[in-house]
C-alpha cells in the first residue's frame, strides 16, 4: 500500500496558493500540482519550490488560462481573445474533431518547459478537470509523457464503484486512455474529493489508506478570493477540504510516513 495526497491548482489564485500551503505546513498535503496558464503561477511555484518537504507536480491545463505556447500557434485551444475555451466547449470541439492533436501536443510541450524554466522538474503529471483523461487527449499526453521520462501521470480509477456523474465520468475516460498511459508510472486508484460523494469526512479519508495498491487522492484546498470566483466554479468547497486536510484526527491517522511523494526524491 502507498498513498498520495495531492493538492491540485497551485497557481489558480493567491487564495488557492495560500491554502495549499497551509495544508501543506499544517495538514497531510505532501504534493501539489502547478498551473502554469495563470499570471501568479510563477511566484505559487516559487513558494512551493521553497518547501522542502512538498512535492511540486504539473496541472496540465487546456481548458482554465492561457496558453504557454504562442496562441497564434494553438489556434485549435483558444478563442478570438487568445484564452483557453472551457472544457464544455473544449469537449465538444474535442469529439467534433476540431482540436488539432499536434496542437495539444505544442501546447504541453510549452507548458512543460514553461514549469522547467522555473526549477519544477515536471516529472508528474496531471490535469485541470481531467482533460488528459479524455481519450484524444490521452494519446498525445501519453506519448509526450514517455518522451519527457515522467514517472508520475495520474489515473481516474476509484478503489470502489463511484457514486455520481462526475466521479464516473472520471473512471469511464480512464478506462479509455488507460492503454496510451502503458508504460508511464501512475496510481492504481484515485478519489477526488471534491467530487465524490457522499462527501468524504476524516474517518473516511483515513480508512482511504488501508486500500490496497498505489493510491492518490486528490484534493482542492483553498481561501475563496477575487481571482479565484472569476476563474473557477469550484469555490465554496475549497476552504471546507482546507479544514479537511488539517484535522487533527487525519493528522494522526496518516502521519509520519503514512502519505507518500509521487516521484521519490
Amino acid at each position: 500500500m502507498r498513498l498520495s495526497i495531492t493538492a491540485d491548482d497551485l497557481g489558480l489564485s493567491p487564495g488557492v496558493t495560500r491554502g495549499i500551503l497551509q495544508a501543506h505546513r499544517g495538514g497531510v498535503v505532501r504534493s501539489t500540482s502547478l498551473l502554469v496558464t495563470y499570471a501568479g503561477s510563477e511566484d505559487a511555484a516559487t513558494a512551493a519550490l521553497a518547501e522542502p518537504e512538498l512535492e511540486v507536480g504539473l496541472h496540465l491545463d487546456l481548458v482554465g488560462g492561457a496558453p504557454a505556447a504562442e496562441p497564434s500557434r494553438v489556434r485549435s485551444l483558444v478563442d478570438g481573445d487568445g484564452r483557453f475555451h472551457g472544457l464544455g466547449a473544449f469537449s465538444w470541439r474535442l469529439f467534433t474533431g476540431r482540436i488539432r492533436a499536434d496542437e495539444v501536443a505544442r501546447e504541453v510541450r510549452a507548458q512543460v518547459a514553461l514549469a522547467r524554466s522555473w526549477g519544477v522538474p515536471a516529472l508528474a503529471w496531471d490535469s485541470h478537470r481531467h482533460t488528459h483523461l479524455l481519450a484524444p487527449v490521452g494519446r498525445v499526453v501519453g506519448a509526450l509523457a514517455r518522451e519527457e521520462g515522467v514517472r508520475w501521470l495520474r489515473r481516474g480509477v476509484p478503489p470502489v464503484f463511484p457514486r455520481g456523474a462526475r466521479p464516473g465520468l472520471v473512471a469511464l475516460g480512464s478506462l479509455a486512455s488507460g492503454p496510451f498511459f502503458h508504460g508511464v508510472p501512475g496510481n492504481d486508484w484515485y478519489i477526488d474529493l471534491s467530487a465524490w460523494r457522499p462527501t468524504l469526512d476524516a474517518t473516511a479519508v483515513g480508512l482511504l489508506a488501508a486500500h490496497p495498491g498505489v493510491g492518490e487522492i486528490g484534493a482542492h484546498p483553498g481561501h475563496p478570493d477575487g481571482a479565484l470566483l472569476a476563474r473557477d466554479t469550484l469555490v465554496g468547497r475549497r476552504a471546507d477540504e482546507l479544514a479537511l486536510l488539517m484535522t487533527p484526527l487525519l493528522l494522526t491517522a496518516l502521519g509520519g510516513n503514512a502519505v507518500s511523494w509521487r516521484v521519490p526524491a
